[in-house]
C-alpha cells in the first residue's frame, strides 16, 4: 500500500504546551534514548526519505518489580506536560509499567511550531510518531527485562492518531526495514488506546491487524468530532480491525490537559474526512478529487480546516483515566 506520509490532514492537532507547573517530571525516572527514524515523503515511492534519530525514553516501573504489561506514552502537537507524567504514575501505581516518549526533542523540538507543513517537513507528524512507539516497543521486547511482557500504546490527539496509524501493515514494513528489527521478532502491540484523536484519513485499499484498539472522543470536541472517530471505528472494524468506540459526554479537544477548557484559535481538521484512490485523494464532505501529491494535499486541507475550538479539561484533568486503564487491565493483564 502506498501510503502518505508527514502529510495527512490529521497532523495539525494542537495539545497544551508544557510550561510553568504543567511540565513532563521526569523526576525519579530512568530515561533512554532509543533507535527509531524520522521520515518524509510517501511510502514506496522516490520522494521517501528516512533518517536515524534517538528518541528520549523515561521510564515508570512497577514497585513490586512485575512485568507483565508496558504501556508506551505518545503525546499530542503540544509535546509533553505533566499529564503524560501522570499517566505513567497511574498506571505504575495500576500494575502498568510505561515509557514516555518524546518524538518532538527526537527531532530536534519541543512541540509543534504552529505550521502543521514544518512539523511533517521535520517528521513531527502521526505516522512519524507510529513508527516511533512500534520501533521501540519492538527494541524493548528484545530485552530480557521486557521479553515476556504485553506491551499497549497510549496516545493523545495526535499521538492518539497514531494508536489508529500503528495498526496499519506498512508501519510494520517501514520499521523493519528502516529501523532494523530483526526477522522473526515480534513488532506488534498487544493493545492500543487513542485519547481524542483525528479520525479523517482512509485509504480505499488498506487494511488493519486484529489488534484491540480503544478509540475515546469528548461529546463536545469540535477539532476531533465524535462522529467521525465513530465512522471510522466502523472503516476499520470491516477491513480486519478490532476496534471499539466510547464518547464521554459533554467532553472537548484535550480534555485531560493540565489546562482548563479555554477557546483557541488553532486550526482543526475535523471536516476534512478524505479517502485515499490511488492518484487521487477524494474529500468525502464533498466528493471533490485532489492529486495525491503534497500540493494536491495543500490544497485539499485550504478548503477542509476550519479554525478555533474549546480545548482542556471541564475541572477535572484526570477525566477519562477509568476507561483506558479499565480497556489496558482487560488486554495486558
Amino acid at each position: 500500500m502506498t501510503a502518505a506520509l508527514c502529510a495527512s490532514a490529521s497532523a495539525q492537532l494542537f495539545g497544551s504546551f508544557g510550561f510553568g507547573a504543567n511540565v513532563f517530571d521526569t523526576k525519579g525516572r530512568d530515561s533512554d534514548k532509543i533507535a527509531s527514524q524520522s521520515c518524509t515523503g510517501f511510502y514506496k515511492t522516490p520522494s521517501f526519505k528516512c533518517e536515524a534519530i534517538k528518541v528520549p525514553a523515561y521510564f515508570a516501573r512497577v514497585k513490586e518489580g512485575d512485568r507483565r504489561a508496558l504501556v508506551v506514552i505518545l503525546p499530542g502537537a503540544g509535546g509533553l506536560d505533566k499529564r503524560h507524567s501522570d499517566y505513567a504514575n497511574f498506571l505504575a501505581s495500576n500494575g502498568i509499567n510505561a515509557v514516555v516518549l518524546d518524538p518532538w526533542r527526537a527531532r530536534g523540538m519541543q512541540h509543534g511550531n504552529g505550521d502543521p507543513t514544518v512539523d511533517r517537513n521535520k517528521g513531527g507528524d502521526d505516522t512519524n510518531f507510529a513508527i516511533d512507539g512500534m520501533g521501540v516497543q519492538a527494541q524493548l521486547r528484545l530485552l530480557p527485562e521486557w521479553k515476556d511482557t504485553k506491551i499497549g500504546f497510549l496516545g493523545e490527539s495526535r499521538g492518539g492518531t497514531s494508536a489508529m496509524i500503528v495498526l496499519r501493515p506498512f508501519i510494520e514494513a517501514i520499521v523493519r526495514d528502516y529501523v532494523g528489527i530483526p526477522a522473526g521478532a515480534e513488532t506488534n502491540f498487544d493493545a492500543s488506546v487513542g485519547l481524542y484523536p483525528a479520525c479523517v484519513d482512509r485509504n480505499a485499499m488498506e487494511g488493519f491487524k486484529k489488534v484491540p484498539v480503544l478509540i475515546v472522543s469528548g461529546g463536545a470536541d469540535a477539532a476531533a468530532p465524535p462522529d467521525v472517530c465513530e465512522r471510522q471505528v466502523a472503516w476499520m472494524n470491516k477491513r480486519g480491525g478490532n476496534a471499539t468506540f466510547k464518547v464521554l459526554p459533554d467532553e472537548y479537544h484535550d480534555w485531560d490537559a493540565p489546562t482548563k477548557a479555554v477557546m483557541t484559535d488553532y486550526v482543526s481538521s475535523g471536516k476534512c474526512e478524505n479517502m485515499f484512490q490511488g492518484d487521487k485523494i477524494v474529500l468525502l464532505q464533498t466528493q471533490k478529487e485532489f492529486p495525491t501529491t503534497p500540493e494536491g494535499i495543500k490544497a485539499m486541507n485550504a478548503e477542509c480546516r476550519t479554525r478555533g475550538y474549546m480545548m482542556g479539561h471541564r475541572g477535572n484533568p484526570h477525566t477519562g483515566y477509568d476507561v483506558w486503564l479499565d480497556f489496558f487491565k482487560q488486554k495486558l493483564l
